[in-house]
């Protein structure tokens, strides 16, 4: 079986593969990690607030950041799997813990 001049040709110049490319190397996937665990962080329900037991929420979660929410504040709707939330009620209880 012979191949064209054209055929030949490219191959000679490198333009034209044939066969799949073998040997090239994957980008490295970063390994998963932890996201936010709510659940960790419920024993700081009832409690009363303090950044103090915020950022012991925090770790306890496994979260990148933490945000506290109160009752009538105005946040943003973006949710992000890595942030705590911590909900309180109008005397500063913590109501509630919810990752996002």
């Amino acid at each position: 079986m012979g191949l064209s001049r054209r055929t030949q040709a490219l191959l000679a110049s490198g333009l034209l593969i044939i066969g799949p490319a073998r040997g090239f190397a994957q980008p490295a996937t970063a390994p998963a990690r932890p996201r936010c665990a709510a659940g960790e962080a419920r024993p700081v329900v009832g409690q009363p607030y303090s950044p103090e037991l915020a950022e012991q929420a925090r770790r306890a979660a496994g979260a990148r950041e933490v945000r506290k929410i109160e009752p009538g504040g105005a946040y943003t709707t973006d949710l992000d799997s890595d942030r705590l939330n911590v909900e309180v009620d109008r005397v500063g209880i913590v109501t509630g813990v919810r990752c996002g």
